[in-house]
């Protein structure tokens, strides 16, 4: 599997394909949605409790991240590979179901070869992190975190200590903003295309990886590109949706706060799959065109090498 580059175009291209992507099988699809969101819920739930219960003491809080992260590495990477099978069996108008996002963690299914290739780019993620704390823009946040991580639980932060913090602070470190926004996009779209391919494709770890990485790297303007344009319109649409939302909880809360319930929650639900439906969708058709396989129509996985 050679990654190929695409033109500028591609992205909002395949943008559009994932909006198509509920049509041929939406109980399938969503059901499997909605799995993946209550185990990322049920995982988040827990660690509060744990995090709540482990107060005041800093080294347990410590403890329980530790052990929560952990959990995240194993837990999650074969429900979203399944969620890519899911969305790939409904795309070329396969039979399946919801439950079939927990196919990955069957003996054989590619469990182990997902969770590696997650494991190593979070790995990867925590060692450019840390070469980060050695910039301007790191030493900045180190501190700032140091006086948010001061503050007791429901107490105010030390108000003085920030703002001698931003007074010292240049105004040219804020222009490493930027540059972490693309790294961290850039390894966002690597991610994910190299757990597509850990999920689609029966290859080793060492592929999955190579695989995403050159895909991202081969594809890095238009991907740019589309993010630019995504976060502009994406901010302004945002805003005025939030105006609308505002307008209508405000009238809801007038005639019944239970309303603003009723209404919100499922609503809340309602985008929160239109999103990972979106999101696997726009990786999903983009990992078809750049390893070409836009056209294939075969169901089985096939052996895969990666070129430099």
């Amino acid at each position: 599997m050679s990654p190929s580059t695409v033109g500028m175009s591609a992205p909002f291209r395949w943008l559009r394909k994932s909006l198509d992507v509920g049509r041929r099988n939406p109980k399938a699809l969503f059901g499997a949605i909605a799995f993946v969101i209550l185990m990322v819920v049920a995982i988040t739930m827990v660690q509060m409790f744990l995090q709540v219960a482990a107060q005041p003491s800093m080294t347990g809080l410590m403890v329980v991240m530790a052990v929560m992260t952990l959990v995240n590495w194993v837990a999650l990477p074969p429900l979203l590979g399944g969620l890519f099978r899911v969305i790939d069996a409904t795309d070329r108008g396969l039979p399946v179901a919801a439950s079939d996002v927990f196919n990955a963690y069957g003996k054989g299914q590619g469990g182990k070869r997902l969770i590696l290739t997650s494991l190593i780019y979070s790995l990867a993620y925590l060692a450019l992190a840390a070469l980060l704390l050695l910039t301007p823009i790191g030493q900045f946040f180190r501190e700032y975190f140091t006086i948010a991580l001061a503050t007791p639980p429901g107490g105010e932060p030390d108000v003085a200590a920030l703002q001698v913090l931003f007074e010292n602070t240049s105004p040219a470190t804020f222009l490493w903003l930027p540059v972490l926004a693309i790294v961290l996009a850039t390894w966002v779209h690597a991610q994910m295309l190299a757990m597509a391919t850990a999920a689609l494709r029966e290859v080793d770890v060492a592929t999955a990886v190579v695989a995403g990485a050159l895909a991202a790297l081969r594809n890095f303007l238009p991907l740019l590109g589309f993010i630019l344009v995504l976060g502009i319109v994406g901010f302004f649409g945002g805003m005025l949706v939030l105006l609308l939302l505002g307008l209508i909880m405000t009238l809801l809360a007038m005639v019944s706060p239970v309303l603003v319930v009723l209404v919100v929650v499922p609503l809340m639900i309602l985008v929160m799959l239109g999103v990972y439906a979106l999101m696997f969708a726009f990786y999903y058709h983009g990992w078809r065109e750049i390893f070409g396989l836009a056209d294939e129509t075969g169901a089985s996985p096939q052996e895969g090498t990666v070129e430099a």
